[in-house]
């Protein structure tokens, strides 16, 4: 600063004065502004902080007169007794002091609280219909309100607005409070508390009144979780709203009492729905290690007519992998958690180590259980040609199957940091029904996600058993392991059991009967949307149960996407994998590349 001082005087003989006083008035620094200052000592945490809310002065600044602060402060004396008073301290001493400094004023306030009043009576008595009522006999039993607790006149208003809140939620619309009185003896410092409230008579359901589109009314009433007569609830009215938005039907969807026209100890309830647009097209791109590039094309008619049945067209294509499918869907009894689906489709799977050109023709039906359990039986027809260790083959199949699924999440599905999932699925082929071959088989999928110091620790097993009376299933029904959701540092279902081309002595791998692997990953989140990975994977496929695990060790990183985390792994294969058996020439391990996405449960 005096460099810039020395030049500028430099330039007086040049310069004005009146820029020279600019210049100068500009250079000072500036001064703090002065600020109004409450100190409150004395009492505890929760009597000071109650003080300074109730405190008028405070919102005064340093150009209020004197005059008008000492009349705030005589009102200001009784906000603080209001204020100690309100946590039960009904014996508080105290002095004030209010003076001028700095430019501004400054109070001081000294607290003696005395000792708290003590609750030594407590009566909540429930009349009407509602004393039967479980929800107020859970209240009841836990009013935060006890006896020989200090005196708080928060909880004591917080138990009313509970005590009328659930009156409104249950349909009591008539309750009031007969009694609801605190009574201090500032004698003895005791208090007494009586709340007494009749419910009177609780609503039932009127009419229920449905504004709608299109959709039929008499399948629109398959979601109602109410009927006219039963007994109002709120609760039922908010899930009767979740039933309508998670059915894919309607971009509005509410369920409101009409309030304004309560008769009879009934009230109406208005249901009003805003379907979605009929038609919905969709494409996406996605990528993986394992596949390629990937092109998502899709097409649905939400309601093909007015008993909501839908219909769906998917096609996925990569360089390796390309399948559709066209599914029509029938809503059942309970449309958002009953369905029987009719589906076709077409996989063709081409890469070097199988090939499969699988037609599919099945119907499943498919229900929520009571236990959330997602359960559905299966019935597919299966016509498949493809070739293992260089020999074409075609298989006929009749599956049928029952599979539960069952996913629990913290609520993030774009990263969770806590929850899990299990799928299981039997399946299998009798040929009894007409299938080329026998057999059974039993699949198994989970993972845990377990919030762990900045980090997640995520475990994923995956395990199948199958028994079959033949020596080799067809390429669809086999297990592979290797991958970027399998054992990473090996390629695309790369690892399993081997055959010979007898005219090339070249090996190939031709999956197995049964598969196992398992996988320990960390995910260490260094910032908002993104996460480093460290982890170890083992696993094999086999025909028998003389497993021949293969590790994989591997860093990744991880960018956390709306529509869940990208996934970029390298990993290093800690094992060799068999070349040539017959000869006894094994393949070294290496290090692999890997990109995956989706969310993780």
């Amino acid at each position: 600063m005096s460099e810039l001082l020395l030049i500028i005087r430099g330039q007086l003989k040049r310069v004005s004065p009146w820029l020279l006083l600019i210049t100068l008035l500009v250079g000072m620094p500036v001064m703090a502004q002065p600020s109004p200052k409450i100190t409150i000592n004395g009492g505890t945490e929760a009597i000071r902080y109650n003080v300074r809310q109730h405190l008028t002065i405070a919102e005064e600044n340093c150009s209020a007169p004197l005059w008008r602060l000492k009349s705030l402060m005589v009102d200001g004396e009784t906000e603080i007794e209001q204020a100690a008073q309100a946590l039960g301290y009904y014996q508080i001493k105290f002095t004030t002091n209010l003076t001028e400094e700095a430019g501004c004023w400054q109070l001081n306030i000294q607290i003696t609280p005395g000792e708290r009043v003590k609750i030594t009576e407590f009566k909540f008595v429930v009349k009407g219909d509602g004393e039967n009522d479980k929800a107020f006999k859970e209240l009841q039993n836990n009013p935060e309100i006890r006896i020989g607790d200090g005196l708080d006149h928060g909880l004591y208003e917080n138990l009313k607005n509970r005590i009328t809140n659930l009156a409104t939620t249950h349909g009591y619309f008539d309750g009031r409070f007969e009694s609801s009185r605190i009574t201090v003896n500032s004698l003895e410092n005791t208090a007494a508390v009586e709340l007494i409230y009749d419910t009177d008579v609780r609503y039932r359901i009127g009419e229920i009144r449905m504004q709608h589109n299109i959709l039929d009314e008499k399948f629109l009433n398959k979601f109602l979780n109410i009927k006219t007569g039963d007994l109002y609830d709120a609760d039922k009215l908010l899930e009767l709203k979740t039933l309508y938005n998670a059915s894919n039907y309607f971009s509005v969807a509410t369920a409101s009492p009409d309030l304004q026209n309560l008769h009879d100890h009934t009230i109406d309830v208005d249901v009003q729905l805003e379907e979605r647009k009929r038609f919905a097209y969709s494409v996406g791109l996605g990528a993986a290690s394992d596949t390629g590039a990937r092109v998502l094309l899709g097409f649905e008619n939400r309601y093909v007519n007015g008993r909501g049945h839908s219909l769906t067209a998917d096609v996925s294509l990569a360089k390796e992998e390309k399948t559709t499918e066209v599914a029509y869907t029938i809503p059942l009894a309970k449309p958002t958690y009953e369905f029987l689906k009719v589906y076709t489709g077409v996989a063709l799977k081409d890469t070097e180590i199988k090939y499969s050109n699988k037609k599919t023709l099945g119907a499943s039906y498919t229900r929520y259980l009571k236990t959330q359990w997602l359960q559905t039986y299966a019935f597919n027809i299966e016509n498949e040609s493809y070739r293992i260790s260089d020999q074409n083959q075609e298989s006929f199949l009749l599956i049928p199957s029952v599979s539960f699924l069952r996913t629990k999440t913290d609520g993030n599905l774009a990263y969770p940091l806590n929850g899990w999932s299990i799928m299981t699925r039997f399946s299998g082929s009798p040929e009894t029904l007409g299938s080329d071959i026998s057999y059974a088989q039993l699949y198994m999928r989970a993972k845990y996600i377990h919030p762990l110091k900045r980090g997640r620790l995520l475990v994923r097993t995956e395990m199948g058993i199958t028994d079959v009376n033949a020596s080799l299933l067809p390429a669809s029904v086999r297990y592979f392991a290797g991958g970027a959701n399998s054992v990473r540092g090996y390629d695309y279902e790369s690892l399993g059991p081997t055959g010979i081309n007898e005219e090339t002595d070249e090996e190939k791998v031709i999956g197995g009967n049964n598969l196992l692997v398992g996988s320990l990953e960390y995910d260490y989140q260094f910032r908002p949307n993104w996460a480093a990975a460290a982890f170890v994977d083992v696993g094999n496929a086999a025909d028998d149960f003389h497993w021949d695990f293969k590790r994989g060790v591997g860093l990744g990183l991880r960018w956390i996407s709306p529509i869940g985390p990208v996934r970029i792994d390298v990993a290093y294969g800690l094992d060799p994998t068999s070349l040539n058996q017959k000869r006894g020439i094994d393949k070294p391990a290496g290090w692999n590349f890997n990109i995956s996405m989706g969310p993780d449960l």
